[in-house]
């Protein structure tokens, strides 16, 4: 390996519609463009729009005063589900904007977190959020604000998550810390002014004796009406809170998650940091910050298919795919009751069939029948686009909300001259693109307009142009999709599992090369088989299809596509269901993909497995990884809050991309399963607003109700079930020249340190040589009396002798224990703890999290009073008894010796009358 002198660049396309939220614009400290979109399964309540406006509204004043009057929300759309009733005078037509891609949610209850509003966040300090979720409850039910605080605070708190990456400064899981002889409540800032209490006694729980933690059920309960202005990422339920912590009143010490992720900063550092802030100028008056808000409603999917029909789609079998994927997509995804039209373009374009309304198999046979069945002749993009616009308007002369489906595999140096005119339809563009030469500006199209994106490369084996069919459809839940060339008489074989989660509308699709249509055979749980004569088969393309009627049987079932052709063939298989309906929820499965800014420009995959909302733990996460030049790459993804990883067992598994194999488009799936192992769906971690159990107001506690809780934060199980994922496309433009090392290892994010008899013992999961893969080369662990002395000068702290350490695997769980030195035994003191690993060409990784233990010796003086007065009524109690007892002691003895006496004289007397 050599130097880190080579700078590696990728210019990525994104990729996954479904958590890339619309973009928000801030111009002229206005927030623009913020999408508020509600779930299709809300039922129609006209007053759930009134309280998203006067959440937003007071939200927009709360925001403006605590960002010292620097920015406020100015343009708000609230987007209504197709299923609410059409009201053309009140709700405006979607144009771009789409539930998937709304920046807040308004959905039914996470399980266990019930009514709390929270935002998804798992890129790390500083980083955008996915988005932000509300229950209806919550905005239609005023008792949340006695525990939560008012609407709209609630709601810079979150923004605060979403916008801006700043964490908790609260700690549910540890609400109270060891300070030296004391305990502490995990707030900031420190002096936000409050008791602790057990229910109504205040006195029951004592933070005096750091031997004796607080009992289970104390809570700090702030005052409702004080002079402090902070925090807002602590409760905004104080009525004078309307600040960040920022760094003269931040809490370093707090085990929070503020701290823990965003290197002991505070929240307002982190927020002056970002690009909202980081070149504005000195904050101006703005007159009035009320936002505008614009109501709009999802309508019926109106769609135009645009297809490359030039010379290069006669190559590779790219016009054979082409029918394929389009005749699937016609026949099986579309929606009943949908518009649809077909427009295909070489030189010039040609409308092959104008809008039409689907219902029924007789008008999917006719939009079928116009698919391309040749191509010749160059490539103009612009021309499919303005027929295809053309087309749209048939129904109502207009294109907003409508949307393009555009498939090339051509250059075309005249596609930006439609660009302004794409930007200004209202129309959401779809851009597939099919082989290696397709425009480099394709994914352009898509950027601009909130579209999907996907590459399908001529590998017939990767499946991955009906994938990309298959995603335009959300209702669809993909299965299982793979492929592979099989000599004659050889078959692909494999199972897949449906569980109860989906099973309506389950879909075999096989495809084959050849005009030798192979052997079919699939079993369900039950044996029952299906046959090649149970398929049906299209004329124009080689691909068959079974619909199991009803709802498909929970379990394995398994598959057999024998090749009977006398040569080689490509044979692929993709199975797709819809839910079932039934209280059980599927599991849903969602990608992202991140490049960081700066070198060494890694790339990160993020998978998302969720059921309803809740995380999925310990499920099998993997991506396929395609190249440019059709290599394929796996790369297994991890949820144990380590590496690219931010939060141990929240359903987000995360892992680095460091293989490449040359320049142009690279597309990837996942694959997601549980198979014959304990795998288990709970509440896990998310940043949301805090529920406070209660206040006091002039002396006095009132507390809250408990905090509901719908079901048991107990794990439950999650049934067999596989899931595959199409992410979407990435344009990699450089690559690292093959001799030359330029990934770092990782950094270390869940050091912990911990002192058992003046042995300290620190544990860690092990990064590797090129980020998470490999083994590192040496750590380097320095500690410090100050936390910020390790983050700020890690180099100039005290270095800790680590060369019996032998570094183990990327991944696997490190530890490492030494002795405190003499004059490090002070009692009530911390000292912190961080660690740098080192690969083979010495890069470097970033300091790790900080971890501390605290050095405390129990003394008389420390003691519990209560305690203390028990210990002193039980020594006078003890005395009483001792001294008790040898009185009687004594007393008998004398007894004993009167009476001895007295028996004595009787015997005399008795002889002396003998």
């Amino acid at each position: 390996m050599g130097t880190n002198n080579y700078l590696v660049v990728f210019s990525l396309f994104l990729l996954l519609p479904h958590l890339t939220s619309s973009k928000i614009e801030l111009v002229d400290k206005g927030y623009r463009n913020l999408v508020i979109a509600i779930h299709k399964a809300v039922p129609e309540n006209p007053q759930l729009i009134e309280k998203i406006k006067e959440m937003l509204k007071e939200a927009s004043n709360y925001l403006y005063v605590a960002t010292k009057f620097r920015v406020f929300f100015k343009d708000v759309k609230i987007l209504l589900p197709d299923t609410w009733t059409t009201k053309p005078d009140l709700y405006r037509k979607a144009t771009t904007e789409t539930y998937s891609r709304a920046n807040v949610i308004i959905a039914g209850q996470k399980n266990s977190k019930g009514d709390e509003p929270y935002t998804l966040q798992y890129e790390g300090c500083g980083k955008e959020g996915r988005y932000i979720h509300f229950t209806p409850n919550f905005l239609l039910n005023d008792k949340f604000i006695q525990a939560y605080g008012p609407r709209g605070k609630v709601f810079v708190h979150e923004w605060a998550h979403l916008r801006w990456g700043v964490f908790n400064e609260y700690n549910e899981y540890q609400p109270f810390y060891r300070d030296g002889e004391h305990y502490r409540v995990t707030k900031c800032p420190k002096d936000l002014s409050g008791k602790v209490c057990f229910g109504n006694d205040c006195s029951k729980c004592n933070l005096e004796n750091a031997n004796d933690p607080p009992k289970e059920g104390c809570v700090f309960l702030p005052e409702k009406y004080q002079e402090t202005s902070s925090s807002i990422m602590y409760t905004p339920v104080v009525k004078s809170v309307n600040q960040f912590c920022n760094k003269s009143n931040h809490n370093q010490d707090a085990p929070n998650d503020q701290n823990k992720f965003c290197k002991l900063k505070s929240a307002w550092e982190v927020i002056l940091e970002s690009e909202d802030f980081r070149n504005a100028n000195e904050a101006t008056d703005s007159g009035s910050v009320e936002p505008q808000f614009t109501v709009m409603q999802e309508s019926q999917t109106i769609l135009c298919l645009v297809l490359d029909i030039s010379g290069s789609m006669s190559g590779s079998q790219r016009l054979e795919r082409l029918q394929q994927s389009s005749t699937l997509f016609i026949e099986k995804i579309a929606k009943e009751e949908s518009f649809i039209g077909i427009v295909t373009f070489n030189n010039i374009a040609y409308v092959k069939k104008g809008l039409t309304y689907v219902s029924g198999d007789d008008v999917r046979k006719i939009l079928v029948n116009a698919l391309p069945t040749k191509a010749e002749g160059g490539t103009n993009i612009c021309s499919g686009i303005r027929d295809a616009f053309e087309v749209l308007s048939e129904d109502d002369g207009s294109t907003e909300g409508d949307e393009i489906l555009l498939l090339t595999d051509g250059e075309d140096s005249g596609i930006s001259s439609c660009f302004e005119a794409v930007k200004t339809s209202g129309t959401i563009v779809h851009t597939i693109a099919l082989g290696p030469s397709a425009a480099k500006e394709l994914e352009m199209l898509s950027e601009m307009t909130n579209g999907k994106k996907y590459y399908a490369s001529d590998n017939f084996n990767s499946n991955g142009l009906l994938e990309a069919f298959m995603e335009l459809s959300e209702e669809q839940i993909q299965l299982e999709s793979t492929g592979g060339t099989q000599k004659p008489g050889g078959s692909l074989v494999g199972d897949t599992y449906i569980d109860s989660g989906v099973g309506f509308n389950t879909n075999f699709l096989v495809t084959w090369q050849t005009n030798v249509k192979p052997d079919i055979s699939i079993s369900d749980p039950d044996g029952n088989k299906y046959l090649t004569k149970d398929f049906k088969l299209e004329e124009k393309a080689t691909v068959g299809t079974l619909i199991i009627p009803g709802k498909a049987k929970t379990g394995k079932w398994s598959y057999r596509i024998e090749n009977t052709a006398h040569q080689p063939q490509s044979m692929t298989i993709s199975i797709t269901s819809q839910p079932s309906g039934a209280q059980s929820e599927p599991v849903i499965v969602k990608t992202n993909l991140q490049q960081t800014n700066e070198p060494p420009y890694t790339v990160v995959i993020y998978v998302e497995v969720f059921k309803n909302f809740m995380p999925v733990r310990h499920a099998n996460v993997t991506a396929i990884i395609e190249t440019a030049n059709t290599k394929i790459i796996p790369v297994i993804l991890k949820d144990n809050g380590a590496a690219a990883d931010l939060v141990k067992d929240d359903g987000i598994y995360s892992s680095f991309m460091t293989d490449y194999d040359g320049t142009g488009r690279y597309n990837f799936k996942v694959q997601v399963s549980k198979l014959h192992t304990e795998t288990k769906a709970a509440a896990g971690h998310t940043s949301g607003a805090m529920y406070v159990q209660g206040y006091l107001e002039n002396g006095t506690v009132h507390l809250n109700p408990p905090k509901p809780v719908v079901v048991d934060d107990e794990d439950f199980p999650v049934e067999d079930f596989v899931r595959t994922k199409s992410g979407g496309t990435f344009m990699v433009k450089v690559v690292p020249p093959a001799n030359q090392d330029v990934f770092p290892p990782c950094q270390i994010t869940d050091l912990s340190a911990e002192l058992l008899n003046n042995t300290v013992i620190l544990a860690w999961t092990a990064p590797g040589d090129d980020m998470d893969k490999g083994t590192v080369a040496e750590y380097e662990i320095r500690k410090s009396k100050q936390a910020v002395h390790l983050r700020d000068n890690f180099h100039n702290a005290t270095q800790i002798n680590t060369s019996s350490i032998i570094p183990l695997t990327a991944r696997s769980r490190e530890e490492f224990s030494f002795d405190l030195e003499e004059e490090e035994k002070v009692n009530n003191s911390a000292i912190f703890f961080a660690v740098v690993s080192c690969d083979e060409s010495l890069l470097a990784s970033d300091v790790s999290n900080i971890a501390r233990v605290v050095i405390y010796h129990p003394s008389p003086k420390s003691r519990d009073p209560d305690t203390s007065n028990q210990n002193r009524k039980l020594t006078v109690g003890l005395a009483v008894s001792l001294v008790t007892i040898i009185l009687c002691s004594v007393l008998g003895l004398i007894v004993f010796i009167i009476n001895k006496r007295n028996s004595g004289m009787t015997v005399l007397d008795e002889e002396h009358v003998r």
